[in-house]
């Protein structure tokens, strides 16, 4: 009976599209340790993270959120244990992943980050001095390492400035008075499907569908192997496969696919697998859907025009009246 529930409410976040009206899959993926741990290994070319495995993760992202508010609901900070080679002792290393899947360039995202670095490196004294007061003072002292990485989903290329000193007035001329870091951007664009499919893990199928876009790139995840999906998707934990499915169902939603089919289809990806979505392809023309959508805007705004100017010569006319009527007034009264 519990297993009935629980699948029930699994298929109630597919098939209730008010829960999806926002772009969730990507706040969704970072709070996998697994997802995590494969996008740290393999998508950030950062060597201390090459041999990081989900059970080093931590998420302490609501630990911090106390401080930084509402408006960072969307990011997560994660604690990494790494495991030292010259000693058998762990160190803590901090993740900040930035979910930045807007079609604009947040060019402020360094003084966003700084704003976590700093949270996190006054938490962390905090809490060493609590059995060690005065610890942080001391010359051997040192502060967890912070990586800040962006998870950029846009179509546009990432323009904003990597490094937090280029957003300050005098950097080039004080540049030794000024704090700086470089943030990395890992975005879904800067690989293609064929790279993607090389790395053939749980994160390279999330990247290859949020890398669909445009009509163009909906036309080449449909060269993808079918097979390789199937099997990438066929071998995903239970939690993994509902995050594929909230990725689609955002997809089909950008596509305009009316509700009722889309949750047909849910329902079928559901029970038999990432297949059925290839088979079914054909009938999901975004290209068509934009162009029908296109229309009816077009049709609107001209219905709209049409009501507003037979509304303004209404107007005119009714003015026209009253003056008219107003000058037989003036005549009467001379006659």
């Amino acid at each position: 009976m519990g297993k009935m529930m629980q699948n029930k409410r699994k298929k109630d976040t597919i098939y209730h599209p008010e829960l999806h009206t926002k772009d969730v899959n990507s706040r969704e993926i970072f709070k996998n340790d697994k997802l995590t741990s494969q996008f740290l290994r393999n998508y950030t070319n950062i060597p201390l993270f090459a041999n990081v495995n989900p059970e080093d993760i931590e998420d302490v992202s609501r630990k911090y959120r106390a401080f930084l508010g509402v408006e960072y609901e969307s990011d997560t900070i994660k604690k990494v244990h790494i495991r030292r080679q010259d000693s058998t002792e762990e160190s803590e290393v901090y993740v900040i992943s930035l979910i930045e899947n807007k079609s604009d360039i947040d060019y402020d995202v360094a003084m966003q980050l700084l704003k976590y670095m700093t949270v996190i490196w006054q938490e962390y004294k905090k809490k060493r001095e609590k059995g060690n007061k005065n610890v942080s003072k001391r010359k051997n002292f040192r502060y967890p390492l912070i990586v800040p990485i962006v998870y950029y989903e846009g179509a546009k290329k990432w323009t904003a400035d990597f490094h937090l000193k280029n957003r300050i007035e005098y950097a080039e001329q004080m540049e030794k008075y000024i704090p700086d870091f470089m943030y990395q951007v890992v975005s879904v664009n800067q690989y293609t499907n064929e790279e993607l499919s090389r790395k053939c893990d749980e994160m390279a199928l999330v990247m290859l569908i949020n890398k669909i876009q445009t009509p163009e790139d909906y036309e080449e995840f449909r060269k993808v192997s079918e097979e390789l999906i199937n099997s990438i998707y066929g071998n995903a934990s239970e939690e993994i496969k509902e995050i594929y499915q909230n990725i689609l169902w955002s997809l089909l939603m950008k596509m305009n696919v009316p509700s009722e089919e889309a949750r047909e289809l849910m329902g079928e990806i559901g029970g038999r697998g990432m297949g059925y979505l290839f088979e079914n392809m054909e009938k999901m023309d975004i290209q068509a859907e934009r162009r029908n959508t296109q229309r009816e805007k077009i049709r609107a705004d001209e219905a709209s025009k049409r009501a507003e100017k037979a509304e303004n010569e209404k107007k005119q006319m009714e003015l026209e009246i009253q003056q008219l009527k107003q000058e037989l007034e003036r005549m009467k009264k001379k006659i």
